[in-house]
């Protein structure tokens, strides 16, 4: 598991939902816990705190949005798939970009 992949996880509900790991890998690989942000197929307004992510740069079936504003660390064992697609570079530094407006570090 690494930052920028995707993967379904059941994150509030028992409903899976893909979503973007940020943790730090050394992170991912050591420990129990993942941080993620939940990814949802709802584009019809995409806000500041929020990064659009087209289907071609994600791998992902459709055209999402990645909600900086539901980051979340969990257990990995609430993670019910294998990767579901990676993003880039220039997507995970819009995601800094939206975390630090969100967290109010700009």
């Amino acid at each position: 598991m690494k930052r920028g992949e995707i993967y379904y996880a059941n994150l509030d509900t028992n409903k899976k939902y893909p979503a973007l790991v940020i943790s730090n890998d050394a992170n991912n690989q050591g420990s129990s816990t993942v941080t993620v942000i939940p990814i949802t197929f709802n584009i019809n307004e995409i806000y500041p705190f929020e990064v659009a992510l087209p289907a071609q740069k994600s791998g992902l079936e459709k055209d999402a949005k990645i909600q900086c504003h539901q980051i979340r660390t969990m257990t990995k064992s609430r993670i019910v798939s294998f990767v579901a697609g990676k993003v880039n570079d220039e997507i995970l530094s819009a995601v800094k970009g939206a975390l630090e407006l969100h967290l109010g570090f700009v």
